[in-house]
């Protein structure tokens, strides 16, 4: 898998149009994406695994396959840009279209590799769900205990204006989850995918690392048109991220 400092900037059109020559990383396949901003140790580290351009449904091509997230990348990219704004120290990396391993589940993957190269404070990983899934979003930790899943989970819905079905892992290492909903009620269920045989959560936990796993339903990062740009809700979604992330650094 190639590795690519990316450098230029990030839109064509603030938030919503990749730079064409970002857009061609995102689409291609076995491409390792990383931007920084500031210097280790990163305040947030973002991941995106799965990375794939619309209307590429599998990676993993050489081996069995998996379901790409499809535009992943997209919600993930808001947020990095929010902190850089903000002048956080961070840093995103993303695997585009992995064709022989599936990057977070390979500790020994590039995608492995780069996110734990430097030291970072918080890290957060960026996935897609399918259209079927119950929740518009599911929040966990999957074997990771250091992550205040609940708490980032309850300001996560506050900064979304409780304007989504967000699930959140109540205890880590299992599927038992708070139910956020728009009307304001919390009430008990469970997690479709609490991220439990993910090596990237775990290995974050061996290293004294916070971790998070984000999965959005296709609103979030598939337009209707079908062009690999950020959709309305995947604005919404990476301006909570940030807010969220911001707001707890700095108290």
């Amino acid at each position: 898998m190639e590795r690519i400092l990316f450098q230029e900037k990030i839109w064509e059109k603030e938030n919503r149009e990749f730079n064409p020559a970002l857009l061609q990383l995102l689409i291609a396949k076995d491409r390792l994406i990383v931007l920084l901003h500031g210097k280790p140790p990163y305040r947030v580290i973002l991941g995106v695994p799965h990375q794939a351009g619309i209307g590429q449904p599998f990676i993993c091509d050489c081996r069995v396959k998996r379901e790409s997230d499809e535009n992943s990348a997209s919600y993930a990219l808001v947020t990095y840009s929010l902190l850089k704004e903000r002048d956080f120290p961070c840093k995103i990396v993303i695997a585009a279209h992995s064709t022989t391993a599936d990057p977070n589940k390979v500790l020994d993957s590039p995608y492995c590799q780069e996110v734990f190269q430097e030291p970072g404070e918080l890290f957060i990983e960026c996935h897609g769900a399918g259209p079927r899934r119950k929740l518009d979003l599911e929040l966990s930790s999957g074997r990771n205990s250091l992550a205040d899943t609940k708490g980032f989970g309850e300001a996560l819905a506050w900064a979304l204006q409780k304007r989504y079905l967000l699930g959140v892992q109540r205890k880590c290492g299992t599927d038992d989850a708070l139910i956020l909903g728009k009307d304001g009620k919390k009430i008990h269920g469970q997690l479709e995918n609490p991220a439990l045989l993910t090596k990237s959560l775990a290995k974050a936990g061996e290293m004294k690392i916070p971790a998070l796993h984000i999965e959005a339903k296709p609103q979030f990062r598939r337009s209707p048109d079908r062009v690999n740009r950020v959709t309305d809700d995947g604005v919404v979604l990476g301006h909570a991220l940030a807010r969220v992330i911001i707001e707890g650094w700095t108290g």
